[in-house]
């Protein structure tokens, strides 16, 4: 146990300790009616933008309107998904997703494979046949949980930024509805996975009596998501709106569920030599993922990454990427029924977005601290945005 505090205490210096990230004078902003519907008519004179507590004059606004020639980029990544009937949701959801991108948008599949995250493409690619091929694999590839030791690189095909190829509407379009039909009018078993066994505490899935146990499986989370880190920084130099979605039902959710933050300071029998117990545990996987997800959303702003989760079970159950979403312009989405329709319908306003452009005093480049708190409000009523919560 002392190990491993040292091992916590050591991420989060090094995490502090790290240079400031470079200068950032523009953000994504999407903007949002009280029904959720997007709000495309927003002025500069509209919204403020604050960097460090400082108020930053406006510059430049893009509408979305002004904006929706641009291509972007999508990454969907399959992490483990335990429950057939989960799997068949999330894999129907993405090809329902997939078939609405629009027309010269870039998409990238990536999955877990055996032992990593591993890319089912040689890079972002606009032929939908691709996609439809790539996604087609991913039931028979995804497994259930965290096994094997993760790469903290991406692996696969690999990843090629300058990889181009050429669209193939509408018999691309084809191949997706195609596949869509078959993922709906399937049984759950072409989804393959087995059926989540229910009303089991997370603290015992997770066998929160062992110590050592829950620390092993917390540096198995940390390769994972140093992999996912990985797939940012490939996409990080890409121009226009880069967008990832993180599919996930597994053990790096089941960490960060409340039930763990509760676990921390329940109290439970304490036996002679058993080396500590639940409280121990919660007390190390609170702080560990609290790191991590610090980590991976530092990373995202960083690489101009809108991250999305489809996870969680419900509004305050969203996952270990769930978590963090909204500090990058996303949304979390509770992986249920329903689903497909929710996420789908969503991509009509995920790209739809403002590019707010501000000035900057030169302070913040000279300053060795971390990177400052970006803050976008909107002085019209009634009218709510999403942006990237720091640079």
């Amino acid at each position: 146990m002392f190990h491993r505090w040292c091992i916590g205490l050591i991420l989060g210096a090094g995490l502090v300790a790290a240079p400031p990230a470079p200068v950032r004078t523009q953000a994504w902003v999407l903007a949002l009616d009280g029904q959720g519907g997007m709000v495309g008519d927003l002025k500069a004179g509209d919204l403020e933008v604050k960097v460090g507590g400082k108020v930053r004059p406006v510059v430049e606004l893009k509408t979305p309107a002004q904006t929706a020639d641009a291509a972007q980029s999508w990454v969907l990544v399959f992490e483990p998904i335990r429950d057939t009937a989960m799997r068949a949701i999330a894999f129907t959801a993405a090809a329902d997703f997939l078939t609405r991108v629009p027309e010269g948008d870039r998409v990238l599949i990536i999955a877990r494979g055996k032992d990593s995250l591993e890319s089912l493409m040689p890079g972002f690619s606009l032929r939908r046949s691709l996609w439809a091929e790539a996604l087609a694999k991913v039931p028979d590839l995804l497994p259930e949980s965290l096994v094997g030791s993760p790469q903290e690189t991406l692996q696969g095909s690999g990843f090629n930024a300058a990889y181009a190829d050429a669209s193939d509407t509408p018999a691309g379009q084809e191949a997706l509805t195609a596949l869509l039909n078959r993922f709906r009018s399937g049984t759950p078993a072409w989804a393959k996975g087995t059926t989540d066994q229910r009303g089991v505490n997370v603290l015992d899935r997770l066998n929160f009596n062992n110590p050592m146990l829950v620390a092993g499986m917390l540096a198995t989370i940390s390769r994972e998501m140093k992999a996912l880190e990985s797939v940012m920084a490939h996409v990080a130099p890409l121009a226009g709106q880069k967008h990832m979605v993180v599919f996930s039902r597994c053990e790096s959710d089941d960490m960060a569920h409340p039930s763990v933050k509760r676990g921390a300071t329940q109290s439970f029998k304490r036996e002679r030599g058993d080396g500590g117990g639940p409280a121990e545990s919660a007390t190390l996987a609170n702080r560990d993922m609290t790191i991590l997800q610090m980590s991976v959303k530092a990373k995202a702003v960083a690489s101009g990454v809108t991250l999305y989760s489809v996870a969680g079970a419900g509004q305050n159950i969203l996952g270990g990427i769930g978590n963090i979403t909204a500090a990058t312009g996303g949304f979390a989405f509770p992986l249920g029924n329903g689903l497909d329709a929710q996420f789908g319908q969503g991509i009509q306003v995920f790209g739809s977005r403002y590019l707010l452009r501000w000035a900057d005093d030169g302070a913040t480049a000279a300053s060795p601290a971390a990177s400052p708190a970006l803050e976008i409000t909107v002085k019209r009523r009634g009218v709510k945005v999403l942006a990237q919560a720091q640079l």
